[in-house]
């Protein structure tokens, strides 16, 4: 594993906004002439929005514009995209490897990612994310680094707190990082040794379900956040299924709740999948849960105690099994 010395020699220095009279100049290459004529989209990576735009002239498009400060962005072109930084300078992108090289928080970003590559675990690239946040925050790296940092790391509402004192007021205007914000604070409410927090779901028919109508009941409870179109979460459920055929009703329940998905496409595989404990299935795509409980990818499966504490959070294969087969021991 690397160390945190070298992870970070390449950060040691600031990198400061970088002028250039002439504005930002985007030179786009291609590998042949297949997008000859389609549109450039670059767009701002917080907000969605289209910055400016270009046109692919054979194997080439070229992009210009003028900003009032560096940020960072991604590049679509017929719905492949390459993220980047927007700089005063000539920028190059090359289509086919999506990399854009040629200033200076771009060459910086390009070695952050072979830093990002080599990391093994979230707390690595955390701290990877961290560094670049620190080192960047006056340029268009910064949001992006805290925004990452923030979805990579778990931390209790106390150092939360002391996190966004120190932060530039502005990067808590834009979009991602609010979100991040949520999503932290959300963690930190529903992390494991605290008590299960409630939502509700709107079914179908117009009746309401609660997650309070299944846990807490006196059992443990297994509870699957997943999605019909999330392979992953189809790939679990035979290993949840082989747990409920062993422990259903011996002093464990299971339930799932679908997110993020079309209504009819979870019955559908509901009915593909065999599932055969009660799912939560909104009357729409529902969002709710997963932000209540943090929850950034899934399937994320969460163990509750018969009195509802959370005892597990995100395991999945053999050591959600091992879990499982600690509380029934217990």
């Amino acid at each position: 594993m690397m160390k945190k010395t070298v992870l970070f020699a390449l950060f040691a220095t600031t990198l400061a906004f970088c002028s250039w009279a002439g504005g930002f100049k985007i030179t786009v290459g291609f590998p042949d002439v297949t997008l000859n004529n389609a549109t450039a989209y670059l767009t701002s990576y917080d907000t969605g929005d289209t910055i400016a735009t270009g046109t692919v002239h054979g194997k080439r498009c070229v992009i210009k514009g003028k900003i009032e400060e560096s940020f960072f962005a991604r590049l679509i072109i017929d719905g492949a995209r390459c993220g980047m930084v927007v700089e005063d300078g000539e920028i190059a992108v090359d289509w086919a490897k999506k990399v854009a090289s040629g200033a200076p928080l771009n060459d910086y970003v390009n070695r952050l990612d072979t830093l990002l590559n080599a990391c093994t675990t979230e707390p690595e690239v955390a701290k990877v994310f961290y560094q670049a946040y620190t080192d960047n925050k006056n340029n268009g790296v910064g949001p992006w680094a805290f925004f990452n940092y923030l979805m990579y790391t778990s931390m209790d509402l106390a150092k939360l707190e002391e996190e966004l004192k120190i932060v530039p007021t502005s990067y808590l205007e834009k979009k991602r990082v609010k979100s991040a914000v949520a999503n932290a604070k959300a963690q930190a409410l529903t992390a494991e040794g605290l008590m299960y927090t409630d939502f509700e779901v709107v079914q179908e028919d117009g009746s309401t379900v609660k997650l309070s109508d299944y846990v807490g009941k006196g059992s443990y409870t297994v509870v699957d956040f997943w999605a019909s179109w999330c392979g992953p979460c189809r790939r679990e459920i035979p290993n949840i299924k082989k747990m409920y055929d062993k422990y259903n009703g011996k002093g464990m329940t299971f339930l799932g709740v679908a997110v993020w998905d079309a209504p009819a496409d979870t019955h559908k595989a509901i009915q593909q999948l065999n599932i055969p404990w009660p799912v939560m299935i909104g009357n729409k795509k529902i969002s709710e849960p997963t932000e209540k409980y943090g929850i950034m990818g899934i399937p994320h499966i969460i163990i509750f105690d018969p009195e509802g504490r959370i005892i597990s959070r995100g395991l999945q294969g053999e050591k959600l099994t091992q879990k499982i087969e600690s509380c029934i021991a217990k």
